[in-house]
């Protein structure tokens, strides 16, 4: 929302910028830029044209000389309306720059040089578009600064307003506040005019407009806005049209109230506001054609379609230069519609953001009035009557509020003259009673709904910061919460193994989940999305893990190691715990080459869960949307609780990153399920003693995990089990490779003797040869 200070002065003293800028943050309303719409435009002046020729090389243009006060200047236009002794906007090729930055520059056209350029509004930004060069229409002194003349030295603040404040999206409702932290008085328009009810017929036959007024008004004279008003209109980001146009922008920008202008001609003697069916072809301002889906209000004249209400009006209801009699719209409507219509026919606009919002119904009178006044002053013609019809009058809420809790919540008594003061000023009313106040609410402040509100209210226009800090209650012991503390303790082990966590929203893009084909559940599709790429509640984790982890990739931090706890919505929501990672190992030793790979990604995943004391199972499967081979499924006890694996190629250029990315993704409420107290056993006083067994393979056959699991059921005597070397080459049959084991042997009640070694590695040798495919090579 943009602010002109210009405009604000008009209802109360702005003072220092500095400070008003800080009033207005602290108030709600932050402050997000100050901007000087205008100060590109340099090296620009008045200067009079002393002559003026026809190109003799071309007859459609014109050869002037201009006189800047400094000295004479050969400017060409196209122009043909300037004549001698006119007054113009001049800047010289030296050092003059228009609205955009663009720099004065000499051109030789059909061989005459130039040394400047007249300047039009639309060069100046005072105008979308200029049929010509700008011309003073009063006498003014040559060589001045044309942003002096002019005005242009204004400045502007771009305000975060938030969507519970509709009444802050007005230069009236920021003077407001402003009059409320300042405790000073402020001024509102208060137009002298007054006009008599008509009988133009209006009909409303839908719940979705609340309030419709038409004021009609005759003998208008539609033509360019004043300067000051295009002005300030251009200021705030809004582009001049013509005088009635220009004149509902501003008592929208000015009240926060939108309005619109029909031209009476186009209108078939009536209005009528109505629901729309489905089908309907509506052609807008912006010359676009929508198709209505039903349940649009409808502006229409019984047969024509003039508007979409809340939104925009229809190109051929318009007004346009021939217009001579208006019909003005000052309406409100239901904010839930125009948000859906909005969103469905994807056309947001000024007046839909405020409608959307909630806009005040009983100010339409003194809408009506200042933009008659505006109207009548700036086009001409007469106000020929209103229609206002108000179906459920909406009347202003009561709400008490009791001393007892603004002191309990504000930790101090607040002065009761000051609670008043404060109300006042906000526009609430309030009558004292024996224990609080009760509080009339004004319309516009629709958010305030019940004494909390009123609290809030009181806290930010007294100073937050100016609010004791007090301990509201005595110390309490927390429970212990074994889920919070089992995800607490993830949270650890995984930061401690470099995994970076991420919070992600809880939408995924239909795109991606499609990549991954049925290797997850379609996740649920939203009825109203924030954007087609956010319109399904995610499946998985991994989708904006992998998002994030390209988004770190395209600004060059490629070792990315992150992870996620988070809930994933299929059947039913379930919480999971997901990691992504790709690049070096460890990217902070030079000595370390390194770079990730499956079986490092999968031993980091086991060494995050061993210190839980979670063993898991891993199985090869081959899934959608991950490399063939290199990807399958965690069992935790027998039940599948996981997936890893290997992104494939489709998807990495999808998010368009070239280096592999190993992705897992674990049910932690299984996990937390299976959790069992840890139990300590002594550690042996013993000797160990290890043996080696080596072993040719069939590729495929059988996996190593099977044989240390065989190796570790073989006796009790067993302690450890590991892989030493996995080797194929000379010496190895094909499609084989071979396989050594160290099993270590130890005994935590006695030193263990070579005969009972020898007879559990013995045991462990017709073990390992009873299965199938293989044979056993050497043993040490």
């Amino acid at each position: 929302m943009k602010i002109s200070i210009e405009w604000l002065n008009d209802f109360i003293d702005t003072g220092d910028l500095e400070r008003l800028a800080e009033d207005l943050t602290l108030s709600g309303s932050e402050v997000e830029e100050i901007e000087r719409p205008f100060e590109k435009i340099k090296g620009v002046f008045s200067a009079k044209v002393v002559e003026r020729k026809i190109h003799p090389n071309a007859d459609n243009l014109i050869v002037c000389k201009v006189d800047d006060g400094k000295g004479l200047h050969t400017i060409i236009t196209s122009d043909k309306t300037v004549s001698e002794g006119d007054l113009i906007a001049f800047g010289s090729c030296l050092n003059a720059s228009d609205v955009n930055g663009h720099i004065v520059e000499s051109l030789e056209i059909r061989g005459i040089k130039t040394d400047g350029m007249a300047f039009s509004l639309q060069e100046l930004g005072l105008e979308a578009h200029s049929e010509g060069i700008f011309k003073f229409e009063k006498p003014v002194e040559i060589g001045i600064d044309v942003k002096k003349l002019l005005e242009l030295e204004q400045i502007v603040f771009e305000l975060e307003i938030t969507p519970n404040r509709p009444d802050c999206l007005s230069h009236i409702g920021i003077a407001r506040e402003l009059s409320a932290v300042r405790r000073s008085s402020f001024k509102i328009p208060k137009p002298s005019i007054d006009f008599h009810k008509g009988d133009f017929p209006v009909f409303i036959e839908t719940d979705k407009c609340l309030r419709y007024m038409a004021l009609k008004i005759s003998g208008v004279t539609v033509k360019d806005s004043p300067l000051w008003l295009k002005r300030r209109l251009s200021s705030v980001g809004l582009r001049a049209i013509n005088n009635v146009t220009d004149i509902t922008n501003y008592v929208m920008m000015e009240f926060g109230h939108p309005v619109h202008a029909f031209d009476l001609e186009k209108i078939n003697s009536r209005i009528v506001v109505k629901d729309a069916k489905g089908g309907e072809k509506f052609v807008a301002l912006n010359s676009k054609e929508y198709t209505l889906n039903g349940g649009e209000t409808l502006i229409t004249d019984g047969e024509n379609v003039l508007a979409l209400g809340g939104i925009m009006g229809g190109k051929y209801s318009g007004i346009s230069q021939e217009t001579k009699d208006i019909l003005i719209e000052i309406a409100t409507f239901d904010p839930v519609n125009t948000r859906k219509t909005s969103r469905k026919i994807n056309l947001s606009t000024d007046a839909s953001y405020r409608f959307e919002r909630g806009v005040d119904p009983n100010d339409t009178l003194d809408v009506a009035k200042r933009i008659a006044e505006m109207v009548i002053s700036i086009s001409g013609g007469k106000v020929d009557g209103f229609v206002d019809v108000y179906p459920t009058v909406i009347k202003p809420k009561k709400i008490f509020i009791s001393s007892e809790k603004l002191s309990s919540y504000m930790s101090f008594t607040p002065d009761e003259n000051e609670v008043e003061e404060i109300f006042d000023y906000l526009g609430i009313k309030t009558s004292r009673k024996d224990n609080g106040w009760e509080c009339i609410i004004p319309t516009f402040r629709q958010d305030i709904n019940q004494d909390v509100d009123l609290v809030e209210e009181f806290a930010r226009i007294h100073g937050l910061d100016t609010i004791p800090s007090v301990m509201s209650m005595p110390f309490v012991k927390g429970e212990s919460n074994p889920w919070w503390e089992f995800k607490n303790k993830l949270r650890i082990l995984s930061t401690s193994c470099g995994y970076f966590e991420n919070v992600n929203y809880s939408f995924s893009n239909p795109k991606v989940e499609g990549l991954f084909g049925d290797t997850f559940k379609s996740g649920i599709k939203l009825l109203n999305p924030v954007s087609p790429e956010m319109s399904l509640m995610r499946s998985s984790l991994i989708f904006n893990l992998i998002d994030s982890l390209s988004y770190n990739i395209k600004h060059q931090e490629n070792d990315v190691k992150f992870f996620e706890i988070g809930k994933t919505f299929e059947e039913k929501e379930e919480e999971r715990i997901a990691f992504a990672t790709t690049g070096a190992v460890s990217p902070f030793d030079y000595t370390d080459k390194r770079s990730q790979d499956l079986l490092i990604f999968k031993g980091e995943i086991e060494s995050i869960f061993k210190n839980i004391h979670i063993d898991f199972e891993f199985s090869n499967e081959n899934m959608a949307g991950f490399e063939n081979g290199r990807c399958g499924r965690i069992s935790l006890n027998g039940k599948k609780v996981g997936i890893i694996g290997q992104i494939n190629r489709k998807v990495n250029e999808f998010f368009d990153v070239d280096t592999p990315i190993y992705v897992a993704e674990l049910k932690i409420e299984e996990i937390f399920k299976n959790l069992r107290p840890f139990r300590y056993e002594s550690y042996s006083q013993y000797p160990s003693s290890f043996k080696d067994l080596s072993m040719f393979v069939k590729k495929g056959e059988i996996k190593a995990e099977d044989i240390i699991k065989t190796a570790r059921d073989s006796s009790k005597y067993v302690q450890d089990v590991r892989v030493v070397d996995l080797y194929t080459g000379k010496g190895v049959p094909q499609n084989s490779y071979s396989i050594t084991i160290r099993v270590t042997y130890n005994s935590v009640e006695k030193t263990l003797s070579d005969q009972e070694i020898d007879s559990a590695f013995s045991k462990l040798m017709e073990l390992i040869e009873s299965k199938t495919g293989i044979t056993l090579r050497k043993v040490r």
